[in-house]
């Protein structure tokens, strides 16, 4: 019986990271192929587009874009290894659909564990797109589950239903919580495009709002809406005009 290989692609940053990783590689072949390596963002993306792998070693970490860009701008998401340095980048991964998540310096018994991973979701390309679309859709990780914030030396992790709203104010977002608020520097608009759009409600610009936490929703004098939160503070927020459809359609 023929051997089946993973058409793989390695995407690092540094060279002496894909000379690591590409060492680590060999010693799973038969089953894996490498079939093309990118140092950046818009490399990474022509080099996908053209070679169509079933299988990234993927850097978050990459000049251009990084890592979650590159996987954006893709029309057909192969299955992905995420590498990086910072383990901040951990949850994100996940949500972004990733076999799994190796941290550098990468070992053997890490690529094997994460090798075992795809292996167990179906080895040749059509099985794994079809696993892969199935994991998606019954997992629940379409769209975010928990929001990692940094808070000085610790992260915090904020589950999504524990959320009343996010609010955005220059460069950073507010995660506003009953017990209080932290700070994330995601934007908004992509905070929106991962958030299931059944839970969040956007009511303003710069305003997301969990729509569980919705106790009520009210036109005031100047014929704005206002809408009041369920937290012990009785949080009201005014929606702007422009966004009010989005309440009338709850």
């Amino acid at each position: 019986m023929p051997v089946v290989k993973y058409r793989s692609v390695i995407i690092e940053n540094e060279e002496h990271s894909r000379a690591r990783l590409r060492r680590l590689l060999s010693a799973f072949e038969p089953g894996l192929e490498i079939i093309g390596e990118a140092a950046d963002g818009p490399s990474a993306v022509e080099v996908v587009r053209r070679s169509n792998p079933d299988l990234l070693f993927l850097d978050i970490d990459l000049p251009g874009f990084n890592g979650f860009q590159v996987l954006e701008a893709l029309e057909n998401q192969p299955a992905v290894i995420f590498t990086t340095a910072f383990n901040e980048h951990a949850l994100r991964a996940f949500d972004a659909f990733a076999i799994d998540y190796l941290l550098k310096p990468i070992e053997a018994d890490a690529v094997a564990r994460a090798l075992g991973k795809l292996r167990a979701l179906g080895f040749n390309h059509a099985q794994l797109s079809s696993a892969l679309e199935q994991l998606l859709e019954t997992s629940g990780t379409r769209y975010l589950s928990r929001v990692s914030c940094r808070v000085g030396d610790r992260t915090v992790l904020v589950k999504i239903g524990e959320v009343l709203f996010f609010q955005s104010d220059n460069k950073y977002t507010s995660v506003h919580v009953a017990s209080g608020e932290y700070l994330i520097d995601t934007p908004l608009v992509e905070l929106e495009q991962r958030l299931n759009p059944r839970e969040f409600v956007r009511i303003h610009r710069s305003t997301l709002v969990n729509v569980a936490w919705i106790a009520e929703i009210r036109r005031s004098y100047d014929g704005r809406l206002r809408v009041l939160l369920r937290d012990a503070k009785n949080t009201e927020l005014v929606a702007s005009r422009s966004y009010a459809d989005n309440l009338r359609n709850l």
